[in-house]
């Protein structure tokens, strides 16, 4: 049950990084707008590079997260087995009404 809370931990900053990810693309946004020069493209370079890392950074979260969930499932697949039917006899459930 411990990795089933690393890997929500793993997921949860995973999320973390898309979400600030989100916001500094946003930012982006704004600036690129605000900006209608030659420095803008120096700024469009800028975030470009900075959307790089970021979506670097977030893809090797969610490789590590990835590569947790498939070592779980290996070493207990038996209550993966048994935790992903109920998870989806609760969707279906929900679902239902």
């Amino acid at each position: 049950m411990a990795a089933n809370t690393e890997t929500a931990a793993n997921n949860a900053k995973l999320q973390a990084d898309v979400d600030a990810l989100r916001k500094d693309l946003s930012e982006v946004t704004k600036t690129l707008k605000a900006m209608g020069n030659e420095s803008a493209r120096t700024k469009a370079q800028a975030a470009a590079e900075r959307v790089r890392e970021v979506s670097g950074q977030a893809r090797d979260q969610f490789d590590h997260a990835r590569e947790v969930a498939v070592d779980q499932v290996r070493e207990r697949p038996l209550t993966t087995v048994a935790l992903t039917f109920g998870v989806g006899m609760l969707v279906g459930r929900l679902l239902q009404k």
